[in-house]
């Protein structure tokens, strides 16, 4: 019995360091800021968002262009030798303000698709932590598990060295093989769920599925949080959805601009050459008095302006639907200002009440469940226990432990939810300060 209880407190001594549990995978390690880092450099869709800036840039290139000259060929040839040639030149002038409204709004679109991207990016960077999270708190469960099974096993055959030499009831080897069992199954479960989040986290980071991947760390956090004021003050200034919800609404106005400048008046300066080679079918004198026939050959330049007149279409409809999106862009960012706010509040409250539950937990329960389980181990080696006491403790035991990660889980989620409320892509965690570049 001594050798079943000094097991037994192997695995309360190894548990009480569980806080920190790396479970060891082979292959390339990485850290959760890096594997950020990955995926904000490799994912198909970020490079695709990235692909819709390029297009961006294109169109403001296109909008600073003037509209090309018109060049007019013309000829008449009649059954007599006259002729007639024409060429002429015709500039549109764009005037009043249209070319200003083209690039103003082409300017204003590239500044939304920019902040699109960088707010795809504030929320990979969170899905990546949480799923990290999701990894590291199954490692840790599995951890743990890992630690119970090995003891148990070990208590698992003395207990069955003593069944054979009679001085222990077949029953407790029933008791424990069924714990054994029990975590056997337990280690299954736990396993497929690392394997399946760490599958999740590398589609997220762009990797592919068969690539070797092993996450260092654990879920404690050293992360300085905001004070809330500091935290909506920041989310107002850098949050990228924010900034695009204001380049949308800029976007808008200036496409309000643009339609106004459409409807005035606009002119075209254009010039032409006519060369006309003319002549009847009779002969005239010369100076000299000779007779030759009457033909000759005439030019004729001359030059001209289009005017435009925005009588009847003034290009009211465009204008019209223009200044109603604005509208609309407008109740828009004043609701993403709104939801802001209410994101950082719940955020910094869920943070807050996650850290109070791990506190207790740290100092008022894990601490009195391991002296408890001690006490029924001491107990059974004195023989005034039963096994059965020693498993039903251990199975508390392990329910705090594993309330215990679901407190750190609580507190690292509450984290990642203030940087993705804040705007935030690493900020605490690494290097990257917020969601502007």
């Amino acid at each position: 019995m001594a050798r079943l209880g000094g097991l037994l407190a192997a695995f309360v001594l190894s548990a009480l360091a569980t806080t920190g549990l790396v479970y060891a995978q082979p292959g390339a390690e990485l850290t959760v800021d890096e594997l950020v880092a990955r995926a904000i450099a490799d994912s198909p869709d970020l490079r695709a968002a990235r692909a819709e800036i390029e297009a961006a840039v294109g169109r403001l290139q296109q909008a600073g262009l003037r509209p090309n000259p018109m060049l007019e060929l013309g000829g008449q040839k009649a059954l007599s030798p006259d002729n007639n040639l024409m060429i002429g030149l015709t500039v549109p002038l764009d005037l009043n303000g249209r070319k200003e409204g083209r690039v103003g709004v082409a300017e204003r679109e590239l500044q939304m698709k920019q902040a699109q991207v960088r707010d795809r990016e504030r929320r990979l960077a969170a899905d990546v932590r949480t799923k990290a999270g999701e990894l590291l708190a199954a490692r840790r469960s599995l951890a743990v598990t890992d630690d119970l099974l090995r003891v148990n096993r070990d208590a698992l055959r003395l207990v069955q060295d003593r069944v054979r030499q009679g001085a222990t009831p077949a029953l407790e080897e029933n008791l424990m093989l069924v714990e054994v069992n029990r975590f056997e199954a337990t280690r299954q479960m736990l396993s497929s769920r690392v394997e399946i989040a760490a599958l999740q986290l590398k589609g997220l980071a762009g990797m592919a599925p068969d690539a070797p991947l092993t996450v260092r760390g654990d879920l404690a956090s050293g992360a300085t949080l905001p004070t809330p004021d500091e935290a909506v003050r920041k989310a107002l200034a850098n949050r990228p959805d924010l900034v695009a919800a204001q380049a949308d609404v800029a976007m808008a106005r200036a496409k309000t601009r643009k339609e106004e400048a459409e409807g005035r008046w606009d002119a075209s300066v254009n010039v032409g050459y006519q060369r006309q080679d003319f002549g009847f079918n009779l002969n005239g004198l010369t100076n000299s008095g000779a007779t030759r026939p009457i033909q000759d050959v005439f030019h004729y330049f001359g030059a001209g302006v289009s005017i435009m007149l925005p009588v009847r279409n003034r290009n009211q409809g465009n204008i019209a639907a223009a200044v109603a999106e604005t509208t609309g862009a407008e109740r828009r960012l004043q609701f993403t200002e709104l939801t802001v706010r209410q994101e950082i509040a719940a955020a910094l409250a869920q943070h807050a009440a996650a850290t109070r539950s791990l506190e207790i937990y740290e100092r008022g329960v894990r601490d009195v469940a391991t002296r408890n389980l001690s006490v029924v181990r001491q107990t059974y080696e004195l023989g005034r226990g039963s096994l059965l006491d020693v498993i039903a403790e251990q199975r508390r035991y392990i329910e705090i432990e594993n309330g215990y990660t679901d407190s750190l889980k609580q507190v690292y989620d509450a984290t990642v939810e203030i940087d993705r409320a804040t705007g935030t892509i690493i900020t605490n965690w690494g290097t990257m300060t917020d969601g502007s570049r």
